[in-house]
């Protein structure tokens, strides 16, 4: 195999293709790339048995073929080049890289030891803007459990139909619910023409989807098989395995009767927050983490933490309506709730003190997003 690339198209190619190599893995076949040339092109193959990426990239192939190369040695090496770069496969399993007067050499190994790839059966597929996915899962994917025992609890529940996107997370302590409607297309290929697109994706996953999603504006196309979801922006195709099973009923955790609500600026909260954290995640030896405590006043919202050495107070402005209530958090938890916000103003809907706090929109026909987290106890002394 002989080709010439573009330094910069090659760099292009191969930085996504990392997201699916692992060098811990035991198996050193998958801590390779698979390079493929052929009369269509040149080929990029990456995959860690859960994930993989397929990418065409741009280059002159001079003499077909493929091989495998370790990714990590092969990316360095690609990036030290000053410019155009040869890649070619010569005797010994030995490859060369040049590139003006510079030159590597790199082992390399037989493409038929790449293991097999999933066969991705199209079932269902739909269609949205980039800017859409990508706002939906990061103000979502922050809520999804990690090493959960209920292994659904590891991903992100997505639910599509024509017209509306809904993503779902629960980590135990608190959830994250976001729906969009739009000009979401769904096409079902392989199942009933009224079924939902239903599916759970893991968290490591989803973070590769969201380097894909560069132009808000454009479209990318998402399809599902039996196993796997597999996401297409221009030439490059990312895959993941799904998560079997039923997602939990998280209806039954919703709050409900509330008997405290109040309405905040969010970029009030978040920077108060923000301030208590300093307190909050200062670590003392022998002692826990200090909660956060919120005190619902009237129409002010008082925010404070103390630590054995230091103190935070801070005020809020509120329009409250309800009983007063004192309730304490996890500070950096109910913090990144209100870092995915992207509104001007919520309300805050809370029961009693060892019940979780609802954050949701003003408007209460505006089913956009729905987030609650669970208090922790605070003490007398605090």
């Amino acid at each position: 195999m002989k080709v010439i690339f573009s330094r910069s198209d090659l760099i292009e190619a191969l930085t996504p293709a990392l997201g699916a190599i692992s060098p811990k893995r035991e198996n050193s076949i998958l801590e390779c790339l698979k390079i493929k040339a052929d009369e269509n092109g040149v080929h990029i193959y990456s995959y860690d048995n859960e994930k993989g990426y397929n990418i065409d990239v741009e280059g002159e192939v001079i003499r077909q073929g493929s091989c495998l190369v370790n990714a990590q040695r092969f990316y360095g090496m690609v990036r030290n080049m000053p410019s155009d770069i040869t890649f070619e496969c010569g005797d010994n399993m030995m490859a060369a890289l040049t590139s003006e007067s510079s030159r590597y050499d790199i082992q390399y190994l037989d493409a038929k030891l790449y293991p097999n790839t999933p066969e991705i059966n199209a079932r269902q597929s739909f269609t949205l803007t980039q800017g859409q996915l990508k706002d939906i899962i990061n103000q979502t994917s922050f809520a999804i459990g990690e090493n959960n025992m209920r292994l659904q609890l590891n991903g992100a529940y997505f639910v599509v139909d024509n017209g509306y996107i809904r993503v779902v997370a629960l980590d135990g302590l608190r959830f994250a619910e976001r729906y969009i409607e739009g000009d979401i297309v769904k096409d079902n290929i392989d199942v009933a023409i009224d079924t939902e697109v239903r599916f759970i994706i893991p968290k490591k996953s989803l973070a590769e989807v969201v380097k894909l999603l560069e132009e808000p504006d454009e479209k990318i196309t998402v399809i599902k098989a039996r196993r796997h979801v597999m996401f297409k922006v221009k030439n490059v195709t990312f895959y993941t395995s799904t998560i079997d099973g039923d997602y939990i009923d998280y209806s039954r955790f919703i709050p409900k009767n509330e008997t405290t609500t109040a309405t905040a600026k969010v970029a009030d909260i978040r920077e108060s927050l923000e301030r208590a954290l300093f307190i909050t995640e200062y670590k003392e030896s022998g002692r826990m983490k200090s909660p956060v405590k919120l005190t619902f006043d009237g129409n002010v919202l008082a925010v404070s933490s103390v630590s054995s050495t230091n103190r935070f107070y801070d005020e809020i402005p509120v329009q409250m309506e309800g009983s007063e209530l004192e309730i304490g958090f996890n500070c950096k938890m109910l913090l990144d709730t209100f870092r995915a916000l992207d509104c001007e103003k919520v309300k805050l809907k809370l029961t009693t003190p060892l019940s979780a706090i609802a954050i949701t929109p003003v408007d209460e026909d505006d089913k956009s997003f729905y987030y609650f987290t669970f208090p922790v106890k605070i003490t007398e002394s605090f």
